[in-house]
């Protein structure tokens, strides 16, 4: 192996950790309705002053930037959720949990229940007990 393909490798570990940090510590707080709504405008402003000059409410290119943005924050949402998933100290659901176990080689099993086989060979009882015939076993061995 030569000594660039080996440094390569050893960057390529710390560059996991550094990123498995960034999103761990990911907040997807500025990904709400108004933050990306004033984000987009700024936008457009910025880049086409001259094409989009129309920010009246009740246009409907902003009608289609408030849609965008809603569709926006939903898909943060559940990118924040999913993402939460993939770390075994923020995960919900038990299949994830499940599978982040598989990943580092564990196979979790469920507890069982004991079993086994019961063999009552005579039993006697001093209570009135009827059988099918209408006999009464009581202080009988049977």
């Amino acid at each position: 192996m030569s000594s660039t393909d080996r440094q390569n490798r050893l960057l390529l570990a710390e560059d996991w950790k550094r990123i498995y940090q960034t999103y761990k510590n990911a907040e997807f707080k500025s990904y709400d309705f108004n933050t990306i709504r004033r984000t987009l405008i700024t936008y457009l402003r910025q880049n086409y002053p001259e094409d989009f000059n129309d920010y009246i409410e009740s246009s409907e290119y902003l009608a289609l930037i408030d849609m965008i943005a809603f569709l926006s924050q939903n898909i943060a949402f559940r990118i924040d959720l999913n993402a939460r998933e993939n770390y075994l100290e923020l995960a919900e659901r038990r299949e994830s949990i499940l599978r982040l176990a598989r990943l580092l080689s564990y196979n979790a099993t469920r507890n069982q229940a004991a079993n086994g086989i019961l063999k009552i060979d005579a039993i006697s009882t001093t209570e009135d007990l009827l059988d099918s015939n209408n006999l009464n076993l009581s202080n009988q061995s049977v």
